[in-house]
């Protein structure tokens, strides 16, 4: 019970306030008026003249090639900015540009809303990359998820016809009518916390406290340094072949306005290499819980979205709260097993080792559970410090599909998959014809839904596995054993997964690294949305067949209990054995 009540803050808040905005963006998908309309449209309108948008609706065919020719352009783009920053503005530390490998990486990476990042940002990347590179595509990957989902709901309301929406529309619309509102506020509320915000580039000044380390950089312990005379002695002896540090380099960025848009897109992808953790992008108790509220307010109010729009709040709220029961069953596991768990680091009842002190254990589980539930991947502790069964529930979270409560948009198109996908299996086991909101479910609709549950699992398991065959590989692990295994596990998770998060012991920076990920990234990510887009254009082709009382109710007790099945047997006995060699052998082996 103490438990629960620790946890409710963090979720009470960004609940309320999914149902007004879910109510507000359902107004976008049929392009509703909203109490935003008159200060947004005369500029909306302007820009679909400038960039020449046709705004007629496409059929799905069309809309998915928008989508793929975006993301191209953007990959080429950022890959270009991120290989050849070095010549480009704004980079006051010059820093060079990126190897090839690390630059497809990343520009996948940021394309694909994973945010997975094999660097350290403060020592990598300018200004310019950061502001028109990253922050850019947090915004662009964001949105087309978003739009994405808008697609699969006009399919599954519109009846008879062959059209579902037009990308480029949706695209600009959610950018200003959503995201670009709610970051600018998000953004303002952070500086007030004390999050930088600033083009300046890094400041160097001079340390409160000298401090002595020796040749190999390691700080030395009880040192007293004369800074004039240059001598260091401990315990009263002098101490040679010492060199003393009085300045430091501050990491000044553009942090708060990338932060607002990293947690509200589902992004994860920081400024800093430590990400929120590091007291710049995160200050302070008010920060944290406002970066947290981000994380799970657009994910939380799409599936009010979906309700409103389909005009039938039920099966919205059936859906919210599937991913509710996912998502606390996940929270009240991980804060249980770091402050009552088996861990070599528990320091009394409390798992303290890779946190920092300000978050504490519970609030350090509850950012991790919902940076692993919402697929947005940032972190405040480090993820391979935490207990063996904690870390397992991260990994699971994402290995599910990231369907509680998932990315922005891909987390709602994920779940309807399963929930298609789980009608059709009631449906037959009660001799039904499988039908969801007056649509049947036909061969090719459960095809597409097979595969967008599918695609996870295959990109994980499949990258998982050519990994673990390279010897290569053993020289990018801390750890050996079960934990090593961990390591490379979660990274692959996490890249098919579209998370972006890492067991923090795992380097992937290596050329066949970097490819490998990027490679399981993009089959994470499109092979859903072709998925999706197709069931989206054959649901709108048919009729809406009347209900009666035979019909399978998708919105009761009932349901939501086969649904939660079907994503287990699915997501969690795909990856039982990947997970026995990894966490469940770590626990068993560390305890």
């Amino acid at each position: 019970m103490n438990i629960i009540v620790q946890i409710l803050p963090y979720v009470i808040l960004p609940f309320i306030l999914a149902i007004p905005l879910g109510l507000y963006m359902s107004k976008l998908v049929d392009g509703e008026k909203n109490f935003m309309t008159k200060v947004i449209s005369p500029f909306e309108n302007k820009v679909y003249k400038w960039l020449k948008i046709n705004q007629k609706e496409m059929n799905w065919k069309k809309y998915l090639s928008s989508v793929l020719s975006l993301s191209v352009m953007s990959f080429i783009v950022l890959f270009l900015i991120l290989k050849f920053q070095d010549l480009l503005p704004m980079n006051s530390n010059h820093f060079t540009g990126m190897s090839w490998t690390l630059a497809f990486n990343t520009a996948i990476s940021f394309v694909t809303n994973t945010d997975w990042q094999s660097y350290s940002g403060e020592t990598t990347l300018s200004n310019f990359s950061q502001i028109a590179g990253l922050t850019v595509q947090n915004f662009v990957s964001a949105a087309v998820g978003i739009a994405v989902l808008f697609a699969l709901i006009r399919g599954l309301k519109r009846s008879s016809v062959n059209v579902i929406g037009n990308f480029w529309k949706d695209f600009i619309r959610i950018q200003l009518y959503v995201l670009i509102p709610l970051s600018l506020v998000t953004s303002v509320i952070l500086i007030a916390t004390g999050v930088p915000q600033t083009f300046s580039g890094s400041k160097t000044v001079d340390l409160v406290q000298p401090v002595a380390v020796n040749d190999n950089g390691v700080p030395i312990t009880n040192a007293k340094i004369n800074v004039k005379t240059k001598a260091v002695t401990v315990n009263g002896k002098k101490i040679n072949n010492v060199s003393i540090i009085t300045k430091e380099e501050l990491p000044l960025y553009a942090q708060a306005s990338q932060v607002a848009i990293k947690q509200l897109g589902s992004n994860g992808g920081g400024v800093l290499g430590t990400n929120s953790a590091h007291p710049y992008e995160n200050p302070s108790p008010l920060s944290n819980f406002i970066e947290m509220t981000a994380m799970m307010l657009i994910p939380a109010a799409l599936c009010f979205t979906f309700g409103f729009s389909i005009k039938r709040r039920r099966e919205g709220i059936a859906i919210f709260i599937t991913m509710t029961i996912l998502l606390t069953f996940g929270l009240v596991v991980s804060v249980l097993m770091e402050q009552k768990g088996f861990s070599l680091a528990h320091i009394g009842n409390l798992n303290m080792e890779g946190k920092e002190i300000r978050n504490g254990v519970t609030i350090s589980s509850i950012w991790s559970v919902f940076a692993t539930a919402t697929g947005t991947g940032s972190v405040n502790a480090s993820l391979d410090s935490f207990s063996a069964f904690a870390g397992m529930i991260f990994m699971i979270l994402i290995q599910l599909g990231e369907v509680a409560f998932g990315g922005v948009g891909s987390g709602l198109y994920g779940m309807l998959g399963f929930v298609i996908l789980t009608v059709f299996i009631a449906s037959l086991m009660v001799g039904r014809t499988p039908t969801y909101l007056g649509k049947k479910i036909g061969p090719k609709e459960m095809r597409m839904a097979v595969l967008a549950c599918l695609a996870t699992p295959l990109a994980i398991l499949l990258g998982s596995g050519i990994a673990a065959t390279l010897k290569s590989t053993l020289g990018s692990l801390t750890n050996s054993g079960a934990h090593g295994f961990s390591e490379l596990l979660y990274a692959f998770s996490s890249a098919g997964g579209n998370n972006g998060s890492s067991f923090s012991g795992f380097n992937g920076n290596t050329e066949i690294l970097n490819i490998l990920l990027g490679l399981v990234m993009i089959i994470g990510r499109f092979l859903p949305i072709f998925a999706v887009l197709v069931i989206a254009g054959s649901m709108a082709k048919q009729k809406v067949s009347a209900e009666t009382s035979g019909t399978l109710s998708t919105s009761n007790i009932t349901f939501i209990v086969l649904l939660i099945l079907v994503i287990l047997i699915i997501g969690v006995l795909s990856f039982f054995p990947a997970l026995s060699l990894g966490p469940i052998a770590d626990f068993l082996t560390r305890r």
